[in-house]
């Protein structure tokens, strides 16, 4: 997922995707699915990895949009990325420690 945001990145500024405020939706859905990818794949003692990778990658792509005629670096985008981020990192935790509960209490 990383890597299509700097692939793509000329390519997205030929035709504008999603005009404002619908673009940071956007931001928020794409980046808190890489979020939440990201913490299933480490699982619950690595949270914090995805806490600082996603939002490093954000920040990234932001300023690689600063270089690219017709796109512009925003922080409310990357302010976006980052409460996506966090959301989903938030749901995840909620859900394995849910599911961690029923397994130690037989509930199952």
């Amino acid at each position: 997922m990383a890597v299509i945001l700097f692939v793509g990145a000329e390519t997205a500024a030929d035709v504008p995707l999603f005009p404002p405020p619908f673009d940071k939706a956007v931001h928020f859905g794409y980046y808190g699915i890489m979020a939440g990818l990201l913490a299933y794949g480490v699982g619950l003692p690595w949270l914090i990895v995805p806490l600082i990778v996603v939002p490093v990658i954000g920040a990234a792509d932001e300023w690689n949009q600063s270089f690219i005629a017709g796109r512009d670096a925003s922080p409310w985008d990357w302010l976006a990325d980052e409460a996506g981020t966090v959301f989903a990192v938030f749901l995840y935790w909620k859900w394995r420690k849910k599911k961690n509960r029923k397994t130690v209490t037989g509930d199952e």
